[in-house]
């Protein structure tokens, strides 16, 4: 019982602690916005990228977690279909289905859901989740992004349909920020050629998730403003369905033939539970669309996730 407390305790000191710190210190202007872009970036390029490769050193190759890419895109494609065909047509604008659909499309894998798998299932949980996280990155460049497009162009030309303005896509998927699938690819090809991993870097490893853990929700703690996104929130129930139901639903039942390793399967409905992404509000500020909408998605699901729902799921899975 003392272990499980303890893990449960990381989602106090490890997730909220750091994101009310991290609201406290941006609206006292501690934190300023050039100090939170270089929190994200290092915890991007430096932490996720050595954390990958340790992870994905010791990660058990096995035929079903080939079937992990094929699932990491479903969860972004239930829920986009979900919005696109049904609960975004309730919205008239261009600008709230667009907005809609990158919220529903993008959820929080790699990062939250990272360490929330890891508190689970240690480096194993964090490594599935980093594959989650590679193919939603992907998705995010070559069907997020277009779409925040089409939607800004149908508004913009009201209602007449645009073609897609060309964008540097090579510039997207070659950044730094992708230096992460380096580190993936190094621990897999150490991993294939049998070469042992020094037992310091398991003992490394759990220091490093937790600093990476304040890295990760810091900043987003600073990205919280109520006044803003406070009007929008009665808008977000029907992404607590798509979050919290209807995808989990999915995924059990679509997995749940196919994969027999209790850890991949419950990884994966960790990962189709994941609150709203960042990301969504990225999009939004990128093509014009309601970054105050994404926002308060955001803050409702992460909120939820972090109080209600990954408590009740640690106690169900661990």
């Amino acid at each position: 019982m003392d272990e499980i407390t303890a893990r449960l305790g990381y989602v106090g000191t490890d997730l909220i602690l750091p994101l009310i710190i991290g609201y406290i210190l941006y609206r006292r202007r501690i934190l300023s916005d050039g100090a939170v872009n270089l929190i994200i970036r290092i915890n991007v390029i430096g932490f996720f990228t050595i954390l990958s490769l340790f992870s994905f050193w010791t990660l058990p190759l096995t035929r079903e977690l080939a079937l992990l890419p094929v699932f990491g895109c479903l969860l972004v494609l239930i829920p986009g279909a979900l919005s696109r065909f049904w609960l975004g047509r309730r919205f008239h604008s261009a600008i709230d289905r667009g907005t809609h659909l990158i919220s529903a499309m993008l959820s929080n894998i790699g990062t939250l859901c990272g360490i929330c798998a890891y508190i689970i299932y240690g480096e194993r949980g964090f490594a599935y989740a980093q594959i989650g996280g590679a193919c939603q990155n992907f998705l995010l460049i070559v069907l997020a992004f277009p779409a925040a497009q089409y939607y800004y162009l149908l508004h913009k030309n009201r209602g007449r349909p645009a073609r897609l303005e060309g964008r540097a896509f090579l510039g997207l998927f070659f950044s730094w920020n992708q230096l992460g699938v380096l580190g993936i690819a190094a621990g897999l090809l150490l991993n294939a050629m049998n070469v042992a991993r020094p037992p310091l870097i398991a003992e490394a490893f759990s220091y490093l998730i937790h600093i990476s853990a304040w890295f990760a929700m810091l900043p987003v703690g600073s990205l919280i403003n109520l006044r803003r996104v406070r009007r929008f929130l009665p808008w977000t129930w029907d992404m607590l369905l798509i979050r919290f139901v209807f995808v989990p639903t999915a995924i059990f039942a679509l997995s749940y033939p196919l994969i027999g390793d209790p850890i991949l399967r419950n990884s994966l409905l960790i990962f189709a539970s994941a609150p709203g992404a960042i990301n969504a509000t990225l999009a939004a500020r990128l093509y014009r669309l309601n970054v105050d909408y994404t926002l308060a998605v955001f803050l409702v699901t992460t909120t939820l996730y972090l109080v209600v729902l990954f408590p009740l799921i640690f106690f169900l899975l661990h």
